[in-house]
């Protein structure tokens, strides 16, 4: 009898090394969803959207509280400060994603727990390693966790206003609305495509220079509050407006939007936002080139 080792033979094929990323795109994808905290975390950064749904229908008619219905209070020219509320408009859609409060408020809550968490948690549990030396490459690891969080994110930044939109245009009479709409919709959603690529890059970046995920979410959760209150401070001390977008990376984003679809503006510098975006973006993957190196994940 042969003392001989037989192994049982592997099955199953090799996946190609460009489709490789894709695994690590659908677990980032659910990540949320494998715990109840994480639904019930997602469903709350929906809150935003349901209350549009809501006025939506109030608009239309189909949810009624008085003889008055709010179709009837948009009849006619809306001022541009209340532009935000009338489903005509692509300000309806867009505000309460690219806003402040409450846009950047949930959009952090996700984006923290999610993308902030990602490159960082693997590295606090040693499994960068196997990553890196047995399967993929780190730049190929970095762009299925980046898609994986942008594509989660955008459930709340292009998804929920999306649905809202195409929502309205089934509830509404004719084709006025899309007639109005269409375009800077249009246009507005393909910016905050490119935004939500570029912040979501910018915080996996931050993920993979951090040592830690607790580390990551305070960088990310500092970077996102400080620059913006660094913007507000700097922008009222030099009597400048335009320092506020400027210094913030999520209101120069902001600012990009609204200047895609038209939206009114007052004192904004369009070219500083870009700016501080692809000057932050490009400091970010600077600072991460040297994290993304196989000897990186030995140590």
């Amino acid at each position: 009898m042969s003392n001989a080792l037989h192994y049982r033979p592997v099955e199953g094929r090799r996946v190609p090394p460009f489709l490789r990323p894709w695994a690590l795109v659908q677990q980032e994808l659910a990540t949320l969803f494998r715990f109840r905290w994480g639904i019930a975390l997602f469903l709350f950064c929906l809150l935003p959207g349901l209350a549009r749904l809501v006025m939506l229908l109030i608009a239309f008619g189909v949810l009624n509280f008085g003889p008055v219905q709010m179709q009837r209070r948009l009849a006619g020219r809306t001022p541009p400060e209340l532009l935000q509320f009338d489903p005509r408009h692509a300000a309806f859609y867009i505000e309460p994603v690219v806003s402040v409060l409450p846009g950047m408020v949930f959009f952090l809550v996700l984006t923290t727990v999610v993308v902030a968490r990602s490159v960082a948690g693997d590295r606090a549990v040693n499994a960068l390693e196997l990553y890196w030396t047995r399967s993929i490459t780190p730049w190929r690891y970095l762009l299925g966790k980046w898609l994986g969080g942008a594509l989660l994110t955008s459930a709340i930044t292009i998804g929920v206003p999306l649905v809202l939109w195409l929502t309205a245009l089934f509830l509404a009479e004719d084709f006025a609305l899309l007639a109005d709409s269409v375009l800077p919709l249009l246009r507005a959603l393909g910016a905050l495509v490119v935004m939500t690529l570029v912040w979501t890059g910018i915080g996996t970046l931050l993920s993979t220079i951090a040592g830690g995920p607790n580390l990551a979410m305070v960088l990310w959760i500092g970077l996102t509050i400080g620059s913006s209150a660094l913007g507000n401070i700097l922008s009222r001390v030099l009597r400048e407006p335009w320092l506020r977008e400027c210094l913030s990376f999520w209101d120069a984003g902001a600012v990009l939007v609204r200047w895609s679809a038209d939206l009114p503006q007052r004192q904004v510098s369009v070219a500083g936002a870009a700016t501080t975006l692809v000057v932050l973006l490009a400091a970010a993957l600077l600072l991460a080139a040297r994290r993304l190196r196989t000897e990186e994940a030995l140590q």
